[in-house]
C-alpha cells in the first residue's frame, strides 16, 4: 500500500468516527444480522460484486453503512466510503459510493432514490464537498437515476466495475 492511500485511509476512518447522523426513519445503520440479507442483495445485483469488501464496511464503517426497510424487510443497501483529499482549495472531505443496490422485488419504488438522497444529505451535512461513484455504461436504470439526483459523468473508465467492463465516473458536488 502506498503511503498516499494508507493516508486517505486513516484520515477516512478518523473522519467516520466523528460522523454526526442526521434522523432517516426506515433507514439504519447495518447490523450483523442484516449482512446475509444485504450480501443477497448484493449478489442478485451485481455479477462482479465483492462480498468481501462489503462484509469489511460493515465491520468498520457500520456508521456509514445504511440499509433501508419497508415493514421490517431489508429492501436496499447503500455503503461508501470518505476519501479525504487535498486540492488548491486545501482539505476537502469526499466520499466514494462503493455499492448501493435494491432488492428486484422493490425496483421501481422510489427506494434507492431516497437512500441516496438520504445518504448526500447526511454526507452534505458532515461536510463532504463531493460524492463520487461508479456505475457499469449498461445499467441505464442506474443512470438516469445518479442524473436525476444530480450525479454528472466525469469519465468513461475500464476495469473498475468488472474485468473489461466499462463504466462511468460520475460525481455530485455537494459545496
Amino acid at each position: 500500500m502506498n503511503l498516499k492511500k494508507l493516508l486517505q485511509d486513516t484520515t477516512g476512518n478518523l473522519l467516520v468516527k466523528k460522523w454526526k447522523s442526521i434522523e432517516k426513519g426506515d433507514i439504519v445503520s447495518i447490523e450483523d444480522d442484516m449482512l446475509p440479507e444485504v450480501l443477497r442483495i448484493q449478489a442478485e445485483g451485481f455479477k462482479n460484486g465483492s462480498s468481501e469488501k462489503l462484509i469489511r464496511y460493515s465491520k468498520n464503517s457500520k456508521n456509514i453503512f445504511y440499509v433501508m426497510k419497508s415493514k421490517d424487510e431489508i429492501v436496499g443497501y447503500c455503503v461508501y466510503y470518505l476519501k479525504p483529499a487535498i486540492s488548491l482549495k486545501g482539505f476537502e472531505k469526499k466520499s466514494v459510493i462503493s455499492s448501493i443496490a435494491t432488492d428486484k422485488n422493490f425496483r421501481g419504488r422510489g427506494f434507492a432514490e431516497r437512500l441516496l438522497r438520504i445518504s448526500t444529505e447526511e454526507m452534505k451535512v458532515n461536510g463532504i464537498s463531493s460524492v463520487l461513484l461508479y456505475v457499469n455504461i449498461n445499467n441505464l436504470p442506474a443512470i438516469y437515476l445518479y442524473k436525476k439526483i444530480g450525479f454528472r459523468k466525469i469519465k468513461k473508465v475500464k476495469n473498475i466495475c468488472g474485468q473489461k467492463e466499462s463504466c462511468y465516473e460520475m460525481e455530485l458536488r455537494l459545496t
